[in-house]
């Protein structure tokens, strides 16, 4: 039988099945630790990506040292890998297994290279709230956790960080996003985003910008109803006031042209009454206002007189053109005037 310590041994250097991060030129140390009864057989492999071969590692070759021992009284196998002056090539994923006539066991290690963050992509914004951005982006791999900042001059001289820590999702997922409050609305914000771990940072490469929203001055739901209502209402009231006023000012000028008006008559009869020298009645009409123009032309005064068979009598103490006068004594009928009241 063979399975793996829970318990790290003493040589081992890595827990097991967890990633390492190196630098090149460094030393790798691997050791692995089973409980095996009899003692087991070792192999180790390589493989630096998913897309490529396994390799079998061979003690002695491609500076690759393996060390085997084995505890009889404790029943541990112990295995350790010891890879001097790391390359770039050889990153990659490690294996152990460990068999007897019992059965196997096998362990696996990453080994990365220790180097930055990778550089976050997809770097959005989104400017729907006043005072506020939303900000996303996907990780670039190697990452710890985040940092957002900001600048209004395209971080040309000024450069703010927001305080809030976004540390690495542990779902599986590589998309962040995060809301940046606080901002002075009406202005125009350039954001980028900070990848960090234990060997440095990374920033996002370009700067993506929008302008903040501003709130909106007319309030909630309510006080804009309550605003509209009071602007109907003081509209309303005006009208009613203005209408009132006009009312009572076309009523009073009407009530005082009627008490005006049988003054007014009472002075016309007195002065028509005046004339004739009787008192006339307030249905009575003024020999002027009976006068019809159809009744009044008649022949003219002249015809009239000549129509008369009174003579011309020449006065005789007149000669010459003083006897050309006509006298009009002896006319019997009433003057123009007269006959006019008539």
């Amino acid at each position: 039988m063979i399975c793996i310590l829970d318990e790290p041994h003493p040589y081992q250097m890595l827990e097991q099945n967890q990633t390492l991060h190196l630098s090149q030129s460094e030393t790798l140390i691997l050791s692995s630790t089973f409980i095996s009864n009899p003692a087991p057989s070792f192999t180790w492999t390589f493989q630096p990506s998913k897309s490529t071969y396994i390799t079998v590692l061979v003690n002695g070759t491609d500076d690759v040292i393996i060390q085997n021992t084995f505890e009889g009284r404790n029943l541990i196998a112990i295995s350790v890998l010891t890879r001097t002056t790391l390359q770039e090539s050889w990153f990659g994923l490690y294996k152990v297994t460990a068999t007897n006539n019992q059965g196997s066991a096998m362990l696996s290690f990453a080994v990365r290279e220790k180097m930055n963050p990778g550089i976050p992509t997809n770097l959005l914004i989104g400017c729907t709230k006043p005072h506020s951005v939303e900000v996303s982006w996907s990780d670039g791999g190697d990452s710890q956790y985040y940092l957002v900042i900001f600048s209004t001059d395209r971080f040309l001289n000024s450069q703010e960080v927001y305080p809030e820590t976004i540390t690495k999702r542990t779902d599986g997922s590589d998309v962040y996003s995060q809301n940046i409050d606080n901002l002075d609305g009406g202005h125009v914000y350039f954001f980028k985003v900070v990848a960090y771990n234990k060997y440095g940072n990374t920033t996002s490469a370009g700067a993506v910008g929008c302008t903040v929203q501003e709130p909106s001055y007319s309030g909630s739901d309510s006080m804009y109803v309550l605003g509209m209502v009071l602007t109907v209402t003081g509209v309303l009231t005006l009208l009613f006031t203005v209408g009132i006023g006009i009312f009572f000012r076309r009523n009073g000028r009407l009530c005082h042209c009627t008490r005006q008006l049988p003054e007014q008559r009472e002075c016309q009869n007195m002065q028509l009454s005046n004339r004739d020298g009787r008192p006339q009645s307030e249905n009575e009409r003024s020999p002027y206002q009976e006068l019809d123009t159809n009744e009044v032309a008649k022949a003219s005064v002249y015809s009239e007189i000549g129509g008369h068979n009174h003579a011309n009598q020449i006065d005789p103490y007149n000669d010459g053109d003083d006897g050309k006068y006509e006298s009009l004594e002896g006319r019997s009928n009433p003057n123009v005037y007269e006959e006019l009241h008539s």
